[in-house]
């Protein structure tokens, strides 16, 4: 179910589980997760902070358009993200994009991946 101001509905199927994305059993989806944490860079935070990279793991199916289709569901995290930069708890800063790392499917499978980096700063519990 898409909406006017996404290319996909690739956020209908979101899990905290990497492993949840089995190509055998999800067309599309989405895993977020934390993948490390360090020292805040900020030394006004290094004490009270963390800077926590988040790993955001995409798959779809491919349908003859690998390229087309990653680049639009990574349009559309960068734009749901964009959007509400003032909702984020106190304390923690808007995630930061780092980086992406395609996924290739092995011969014959008809899915395309990524692995996009995040990072943001959230206070210590």
């Amino acid at each position: 179910m898409k909406t006017a101001d996404y290319w996909t509905d690739v956020g209908l199927v979101v899990t905290l589980e990497p492993g949840q994305l089995d190509p055998e059993d999800v067309d599309d989806g989405l895993a977020v997760y934390i993948e490390r944490q360090e020292r805040s860079p900020e030394p006004a935070t290094a004490r009270t902070h963390r800077l926590t990279t988040i790993g955001v793991l995409v798959k779809r199916v491919a349908h003859s358009a690998a390229e087309a289709r990653l680049d639009e569901v990574v349009d559309d995290i960068e734009r749901s993200l964009d959007s509400r930069p003032t909702t984020w708890p106190a304390g923690f800063t808007a995630p930061q994009y780092q980086s992406m790392e395609p996924m290739r499917a092995p011969a014959g499978a008809d899915w395309v991946g990524a692995l996009l980096r995040y990072t943001s700063t959230i206070p210590i519990r």
